[in-house]
């Protein structure tokens, strides 16, 4: 290499880095207002990234290039600017690098993957390089600035309809495809959580997990309790609406109880059976109060869906005997997005009952306190007790409330803008929450939206300031209403990193069956499915530890955290949503944890239409509707026609071989639209061979209605 041939070199290698440096600066200050990607091309959702992960990845991708600047030369021999075919070269190598470290950011870091952010860097980057080159080749080799325009962009495209170039370009898409199917499918979300977990090891900890029902799985357990005076038996809520009862830790078998199923309609989103509890006197047989208070939703009617919280009679061996005692208390007209309803119900001390709703639990049209039970921790008395508190005073329009009587000493009884029921306010989805056995403080896990998650320390007529105020930031966002309330903010608050994104509440551990965890709050991160510990005995915390983690993660993590009466502390992990395969965990220590059962590959006995339509729902429904008549909510955004597989026209004219091909290897393999991702790596054989089967019965579900 020459002296001159070196300066030449160091200088484009020196303005490319720089290019990228700036590239990736000013795509994350665009991307904050404006998108690259239009919704109406590309529904992406909102993703945060940090100030001080934008730097990280300014790291990432300037590393990233200058192996390529290296590799490029050494495979050239030359600059990337001295001519316009070393220069349509040398893009190619840029495409590489750029989605090298893409796919590195979004499976190997803890960082937050941004498609809209990874689309600006590559836009950006492409455009600020071609005017590098053209200004370059002014100044260096006196070339005029449109013959340098003109030819650095004819031969870059000349050099992408080369082989290698239409290669650059194949895997240039790969990780926005990859951020698509992340943010549209659990499944898939879930293989690239374990995938960045690997990456991303937590540090070795003195505990682990055992299964502790070992020879049950379940149907996505959202919940375990025992009931009261009853130490050996485990209640568990499925998603789908069942609530089993196990006997034993041996058990092979659950016995169902209740199931509301038939109630319920289709199981998406966040819907499904969120939360249950027993009633304090459930055990007392002179009380006659074997009492079960469920929280689920009903979405059957299009227009009018509700949230509702009933009360069941909990005294047969037959589960339709059970179910069909239902007592309504709330029903209330809710969102149809689905979204953050909140779910924990929780008998008090004082044994009034405890309920939290999240944020969207409203109809359109009306949004404040004084008009629907929203966003809040509500405190109700069941037993109708006159000493202690007071009958519904007040019109509720939107659904039914009932049942029930309002606590004397609730805090919002001279307050218009606020119904009696309340108890605590500005929460945005309060999933779990428990009271400390030895304080009585009610400790609740906030659900966060794209930022901040939330542990709270609740108290009496206090605001919890959603939605002005995420974690200790503003948000940005105006409250619906002015209600002059004292305000607290969170005990603990994190920011969302790549897996780290949906608390789950806890317990606070006051037995000594963990002497190392006493007076510790242990609670979770459904996505991660971690778990943490920290100080009960603060104000404020601003560093947990992180001691175990389950086996599941992403959309298939934990969904619960409790504390049976002997002090042990179990979770349950919701597992996938087409089969069985959630889990009831005990934490322990290291040395006793064990090896979990492994997932099993062969082919059932027989079709389950109940689970294949469950698994079309949560993968297909976005998109094909959960009917399958192509009326998805992101159907209008994809820009091409959806079939109706509701229609026999369709399946005349389609095999059950081309169905199972498309499903398996996507729109483009079959001539159709690449919008159609191929699951043939992400779903079973099985479960492929299920949904043809589940697609092909839809004519003659839909039209014998």
């Amino acid at each position: 290499m020459t002296q001159k041939s070196s300066k030449i070199f160091a200088i484009s290698a020196l303005i490319q880095l720089l290019i990228i440096a700036v590239t990736v600066v000013l795509s994350y200050r665009f991307t904050q207002h404006f998108s690259i990607i239009p919704k109406s091309v590309l529904h992406l959702p909102d993703v945060y990234v940090s100030h001080s992960d934008m730097w990280q990845i300014v790291k990432i991708f300037v590393i990233t290039y200058a192996l390529q600047i290296g590799l490029a030369y050494w495979r050239n021999g030359s600059s990337a600017f001295v001519s316009k075919q070393r220069f349509a070269n040398e893009y190619i190598w840029f495409l590489y690098a750029y989605t090298t470290a893409s796919l590195y950011l979004f499976l190997a870091t803890t960082i937050n993957y941004d498609p809209q952010l990874i689309a600006a860097i590559g836009l950006f980057a492409s455009a600020f390089y071609v005017l590098a080159y053209v200004l370059f080749s002014r100044l260096a080799f006196g070339n005029g600035i449109f013959a340098g325009l003109f030819g650095g962009i004819g031969a870059m495209f000349t050099r992408l309809f080369s082989i290698t170039g239409l290669l650059a370009l194949i895997y240039f898409l790969v990780p926005l495809v990859m951020g698509k199917a992340f943010t549209s499918n659990r499944d898939i979300a879930n293989v690239i959580t374990q995938v960045r977990i690997w990456f991303n090891p937590v540090e070795t900890s003195n505990w682990g997990f055992r299964n502790y029902l070992p020879n049950l799985k379940f149907a996505q357990p959202l919940l375990v309790r025992q009931a009261p005076g009853d130490d050996e038996s485990l209640f568990i809520l499925e998603r789908g609406g069942r609530i089993l009862k196990v006997s034993s830790t041996d058990s092979i078998e659950a016995q169902v109880v209740i199931d509301v199923s038939a109630s319920m309609g289709e199981v998406e989103m966040e819907n499904g059976a969120l939360g249950f509890a027993f009633h304090p006197d459930f055990a007392d047989p002179q009380a006659s109060k074997s009492y079960l208070y469920l929280y689920y939703t009903d979405t059957r009617a299009e227009k009018q869906q509700y949230n509702r919280i009933s009360r069941f009679e909990l005294t047969s061996a037959d589960a339709s005997v059970n179910t069909a005692s239902e007592m309504i208390l709330f029903e209330l007209v809710r969102n149809k997005s689905g979204f953050h309803n909140g779910g924990s119900l929780e008998f008090g001390q004082d044994g009034f009952l405890y309920i939290g709703l999240g944020e969207g639990v409203h109809p359109p049209e009306a949004t404040t306190s004084a008009e629907v039970f929203r966003s809040a921790i509500l405190r109700i008395d069941v037993d109708m007790d006159p000493t202690r508190s007071v009958p519904i005073d007040k019109p509720f329009e939107y659904g039914t409330a009932q049942n029930y009587y309002i606590p004397k000493d609730n805090p919002f009884f001279d307050n218009d803008a606020i119904r009696n029921e309340y108890y605590a306010l500005g929460l945005r989805n309060p999933f779990r929450f428990k009271f400390d056995s030895q304080t009585n403080a009610l400790w609740l896990g906030d659900i966060g939206s794209t930022i901040w998650e939330e542990v709270n320390r609740i108290e009496i007529g206090k605001h919890y300031q959603f939605p002005v105020v995420e974690g200790r930031k503003e948000s940005g966002v105006e409250g619906w209403e002015n209600l002059n309330l004292p305000e607290q903010g969170p005990v603990y608050t994190y920011e969302h990193n790549a897996y780290d994104r949906a608390v789950i509440g806890g317990i606070v551990n006051r037995s000594d069956a963990y002497p190392s965890l006493k007076d510790k709050y242990v609670f979770a991160d459904n996505y991660s499915a971690k778990i943490f510990v920290m100080d009960s005995d603060k104000q404020q915390v601003e560093e947990v530890e992180l001691i175990a983690r389950a086996n599941q993660y992403a959309q298939r993590g934990i969904s619960s955290v409790v504390q049976l009466n002997d002090g042990k502390i179990i979770v349950t992990t919701l597992g996938a949503a087409s089969e069985p395969s959630g889990e009831v965990l005990h934490l322990v220590r290291a040395d006793q944890a064990n090896v979990f059962r492994e997932e099993k590959d062969d082919t059932p006995d027989g079709y389950d239409p109940k689970a294949t339509a469950a698994m079309f729902a949560v993968n297909c429904g976005r998109c094909h509707g959960v009917k399958g008549d192509g009326n998805g909510p992101d159907s209008a955004l994809l820009g091409v026609p959806l079939p109706d597989f509701t229609s026999p026209l369709y399946h005349h004219n389609t095999s059950s071989e081309q169905i199972h091909k498309i499903i398996v290897e996507g729109g483009m393999a079959v001539d159709k639209s690449p919008m159609m991702p191929p699951w043939g790596g992400f779903l079973k054989p099985k479960e492929i061979d299920h949904l043809v089967t589940y697609l092909e019965s839809l004519p003659d579900q839909h039209h014998s209605h």
